[in-house]
């Protein structure tokens, strides 16, 4: 017998249930209560209410739907030797062995026009793939067209399909369970005993079914009792219902048999309607139908529509409802400037329903969106944190792919990806510094850091090497290669770098890091062996074992991710069998392979997260009808839902469409009805509606439009007033926006974060400085300073500050590695070419000779255009060695020892002097406001010292030379520079190089000519470089505006007037 319970509440469902199961419990206390469920949602919200009812609730068995139809095949005696040789993914590869000996065919010509230079097999695998997903549906949805294919008849199908269905089932061992459905009828007809199906099957909270499961189901209940509990949103007759627009679509003799009937009901009911059509065919005599349905009132704006759509009113032509008063939020609609403000806004209202409605829990709430994997990043953010008088929120998200969100599936794709690419330092260090294959390969965090120093120092860009080059028909070359990195560390190991090479390498001294370096070199070890059996054809059984072994070598599970490994596994191993059934034995490349895999992570879920007691964010799926109080939908875009679908041209149902065929768009539609009449409180919605760019209106998704459609023809608006102006709430661009803390706003914030950078925004006070006040003295031991540490004290004061009295290093974060080899002259590594041949011309070597070595260390180009930087450099640097010998004086050039006593203050070390005590400074760059201050530093300790002779200075640069003439004051200059350099221990000091050093130099201008060089050093540096303000340390102690009040103009002054009068050009 088949029954059909039928409500518009779930809970009645259950309640009826519980009803059957208590007054005909089974005959036998240990068989299992067989309840067909389309998701394990929808299992545990079950299991919990029959539990609180009963007290206990155990042995139930919950298969969903297909899995029922193959338990059904195996009690009647259909058991089949290879039950699965039709799944999608055996029908994959057996198409993949069938289509290469038909595409000669002409029948075949479209298929062997698309599979045309086709070398690695990648567009096979997919067309594959693509084939066996149709033919699949077609066991399900069109069993009698397969049977006509198969007794040889085309049935009007005049293309390739029926002749490659044809040699599918010839070549296979099992049947496809369109067939096995025929016989399975027959047997059940022919006085099959009821004893082989269960007692009783009950099916709960599914919507739809193919017509295949509901003739089976039919065909089940001439033998066994079947109940089918259904959520239905009317007891009315709403099968000729139509929507206002397909109505106006229809000739008149149409309209004379449809209805308009509720608005809601009419455009996202189709699927539903067609259900039940479906289910009211089956024979009078076989089934019954019991009403369990409740009106759900008019108490609420909410209500209201649910008692509509429960009683087919509201079109506009009933009497009009009256508008709830404002205070009545059971229909939120939030429009925002973009998915984060969506999450933080949602944050907002769940805290103040929490505190509104009465014993509400995070658990009655569930968020659903359409693109869970775009959200959860957001979600995590804005759920994940709370203080400042926010509680935090307990939440779970599901449904998330393990691609996205398991730490080894991550890590699995990044391996697979490196296959066939350039093998570039930041994708592989990027693989390394993942946990699970750091753990595998046994690097701790400190050796991490060691490696990426290493591959910064040794400058490795990208390729293993050479040979991995010229794979990729590139120049085969070694520099900056990771072969080469490895040379230079694994020689710098064995012995120091001296400046020589040992059989074309340069050591590179990596401190007796030994350990480290081993993991390193076996890590680069086990990616060159995995790229050579990559690069080899293998069978599914050989890529199984391949597969296996990957993991095994690159990646260790800890107790978060064992689960996780073990679903990947288990994927893995599922090869074997697929092979075994389709009897693909041919040999596959690695891009089929690595397509495969990635396929396989992509559809797969650890199945976590769906109502574990705190708030259930989740994605849009079909038959997620579970009540909840609250029901929110986020992410409502234009476009994003309901989802559209994209059949191949070769789909016969697309093409053929027949009643009670599956609809991805029609199951969107009807899953959004049911989530209305799901919420018991709230309902709400938010999307992606203003633009970010301009504020320009964005429309959300055609269902929102259509849901204030509803709203407005079935309540009495005032004048000038409608569903969107009344119900849509606007959002602004940023949360901290005065609006969300004003007094009669609609709009509200709990975050006091966002309040609090309100307050600071809207303050009339200055910026409170980066300290209340200077720190206390530090200790005398500063007094004694070398003149290095004075010259690096006034490189960057605030840098020095928050470094020596605060230990912080702003700015200090770590670059990214570069993924190129070097191509020009420009940047760091030029200049310090430049530097080193420099010092070898002025030592009379010859600078020819350190091509070798800067090949070595990667600083150059590779093969000619590197020899032909280098003899530019060493162009522009012979000239420059020639000035600079110049001013060299002939003889011994020697050190003068500095122990200067100031005024308390000691600064020592020494000066690299020129003979009859002059100087010299040089640096093969332009000239900076450093390279002056620096040198005058050196300068004034050169005068104060009384050493005799000119006491004259020298800066040479690429761009200029400058002298300084000796001081007569230099101990009183030295002194100022002391005074201020203990200020500066103190609290940050207004002294910045390259805009002191611009207000400076215009001494005598007006201030505001002075005032705009050193706004330009501010804002615009060298080479098109930041200024000085975007400098980490200076903004963090002085904030963004540049601090040029009166103590930075008379700090400039006094420092740096005196040195531009001393100095000129030579």
């Amino acid at each position: 017998m088949l029954e059909i319970y039928r409500s518009n509440r779930l809970e009645k469902l259950v309640s009826a249930f519980g009803n059957l199961v208590e007054r005909h419990p089974l005959e036998s206390p240990f068989d299992k209560e067989m309840v067909v469920v389309q998701s394990r949602g929808m299992q545990r919200w079950l299991s919990m209410r029959l539990a609180s009812r009963f007290g206990i609730w155990a042995n139930g068995h919950y298969p969903f739907p297909n899995a029922l139809l193959q338990q059904l095949f195996d009690m009647v005696g259909l058991q089949q030797p290879d039950s699965e040789s039709f799944s999608k993914e055996v029908m994959s590869w057996s198409i993949m062995r069938l289509l290469p000996g038909l595409t000669s065919r002409e029948l075949f010509a479209p298929l062997r026009t698309y599979l045309q230079n086709d070398r690695d097999g990648l567009k096979l695998f997919q067309l594959a793939g693509k084939i066996a997903d149709s033919f699949d549906q077609y066991t399900l949805f069109r069993p009698d067209l397969l049977a006509a294919w198969e007794l040889g008849q085309e049935n009007g199908t005049i293309d390739w399909q029926p002749e490659l269905w044809r040699r599918l089932v010839a070549e296979s061992q099992g049947r496809h369970r369109g067939s096995l459905k025929e016989e399975f009828c027959r047997k059940l007809m022919r006085d099959m005993s009821p004893s082989v199906l269960p007692e009783r099957i009950s099916l709960f909270g599914i919507s739809y079914m193919p017509p295949f499961h509901i003739e089976m189901l039919s065909a089940v209940a001439m033998k066994s009792q079947v109940n089918l509990f259904l959520l239905s949103p009317t007891p009315e007759y709403w099968s000729d219902i139509e929507s206002r627009r397909r109505l106006a679509g229809m000739s008149e003799s149409q309209r004379k048999l449809s209805t308009e009937g509720n608005p809601l009901l009419a455009s996202l009911g189709r699927s539903g309607r067609e259900f039940s059509d479906m289910l009211s065919e089956v024979g009078d005599e076989a089934h019954l139908e019991h009403e369990h349905y409740s009106d759900p009132g008019l108490d609420s704006l909410l209500h209201t529509l649910q008692s509509d759509t429960f009683n087919l009113t509201g079109t506009g032509e009933d009497e009009l409802h009256p508008l709830p008063a404002l205070s009545d939020r059971s229909l939120q609609v939030h429009s925002c400037h973009s998915a984060l403000r969506e999450v933080e806004v949602l944050h907002d209202n769940l805290l103040d329903l929490l505190e509104r409605l009465p014993a509400l829990e995070p658990k009655d709430i569930v968020v659903m969106t359409p693109d869970i994997e775009s959200y959860a990043p957001y979600i995590s953010t804005v759920f994940g944190t709370s203080g400042d008088g926010v509680p935090y929120l307990p939440h779970t998200i599901a449904d998330r792919k393990l691609l996205n969100e398991g730490a080894i599936a991550s890590a699995v794709v990044k391996l697979l990806d490196l296959y066939g690419s350039r093998y570039t330092a930041p994708a592989l260090f990027d693989l390394l510094s993942t946990p699970p294959v750091s753990r595998r390969f046994g690097f701790d965090d400190e050796e991490i850091d060691t490696v990426r120093r290493w591959i910064e120092e040794t400058r490795i860009r990208w390729g293993m090497d050479e040979g991995a080059r010229k794979k990729l028909n590139l120049p085969p070359y070694r520099e900056n290669s990771w072969r080469a990195g490895l040379d230079r560390l694994l020689l710098g190991y064995a012995m120091p770098d001296e400046g020589r090479l040992y059989d074309g390498i340069l050591p590179f001294d990596v401190e007796s890091d030994a350990a480290p370096l081993g993991k390193l070199a076996l890590f680069l070890d086990s990616l060159d062996e995995l790229a050579a059996q990559f690069d080899r054809p293998n069978t599914l059984e050989e890529w199984r074992t391949l597969f296996f072994g990957m993991l095994a070598r690159f990646v260790l599970a800890d107790e978060d991710s064992e689960r996780e490994l073990a679903k990947i596994n288990e994927e893995i191993d599922k090869l074997s069998g697929q092979a075994v059934k389709s009897s693909f034995d041919a040999e596959l490349s690695a891009p089929v392979m690595i397509a495969w895999f990635r396929s396989r992570l992509e559809q797969a879920d650890m199945g976590l997260g769906f109502m574990t007691g705190g708030i259930t964010f989740c994605a849009m799926l079909p038959m997620r009808s579970i009540p909840f109080r609250v029901v929110a939908m986020i992410g409502m875009n234009d476009g994003s839902f309901p989802r559209q679908q994209h059949p191949p041209g070769f789909d016969l149902i697309s093409s053929h469409p027949r009643k009670g065929d599956r609809s991805v768009r029609g199951d969107d539609r009807y899953l959004f009805l049911e989530s209305i009449l799901s919420a018991r409180d709230v309902f709400y919605i938010s999307y992606v509606g203003q633009s970010i760019k301009d504020n320009s209106d964005v429309p959300p998704s055609v269902l929102v439009s259509e849901l204030l459609d509803a709203v407005q023809r079935g309540f009495d608006f005032p004048e000038g007033e409608n569903a969107l102006s009344r119900f849509v709430v606007r959002h602004r661009l940023q949360g901290f926006n005065p609006a969300y803390f004003s007094e009669g706003s609609a709009l509200f914030s709990y975050s006091a974060e966002n309040f609090r950078a309100l307050a600071g925004r809207n303050s009339t006070e200055a910026t409170p400085p980066f300290l209340a006040g200077p720190l206390e003295e530090p200790s005398d031991e500063l007094k004694s300073v070398t003149i290095e540490d004075l010259a690096r004290f006034y490189a960057n004061p605030s840098a020095y500050f928050l470094e020596r009295r605060l230990g912080m290093k702003p700015g200090s974060g770590v670059r990214p590695l570069e993924d190129r080899e070097p191509f020009g002259t420009d940047g760091l590594d030029a200049y310090l070419i430049r530097q080193e041949m420099l010092e070898t011309m002025l030592r009379g070597e010859d600078a020819r000779m350190l091509l070798p070595l800067l090949r070595s260390r990667g600083m150059l180009p590779p093969a000619i255009h590197g020899e032909q930087v280098f003899r530019m450099l060493l162009e522009e640097v012979e000239d420059f060695a020639e000035t600079v010998r110049a001013l060299q004086i002939t003889g011994a050039t020697g050190e003068l020892p500095i122990d200067l006593d100031l005024g308390g203050f000691r600064i020592f070390g020494k000066l690299e002097m020129l003979s009859q005590g002059d100087q010299l400074f040089y640096r093969c760059a332009k000239i900076k406001a450093i390279d002056r201050i620096r040198s005058w530093i050196s300068h004034l300790v050169l005068n104060a010292s009384g050493s005799g002779g000119t006491n004259e200075t020298l800066l040479v640069m690429l761009d200029r030379t400058v002298r300084y003439r000796s001081v007569q004051d230099a101990p009183a200059q030295l002194a100022k520079l002391l005074g201020f350099y203990w200020q500066g221990l103190m609290e940050p000091l207004p002294f910045f190089p390259k805009s002191s050093a611009a207000w400076a130099e215009k001494a005598g201008k007006s201030d505001d000519i002075r005032i705009d060089a050193a706004l330009k050093a501010w804002n615009e540096g060298y080479d098109g470089r930041d200024g000085e303000g975007a400098d980490a340390a200076i903004r963090r102690c002085f904030g963004d505006e540049p601090p040029f009040d009166g103590r930075f103009r008379s700090i400039a002054d006094d420092l740096l007037i005196p040195m531009f009068s001393h100095g000129g050009k030579l």
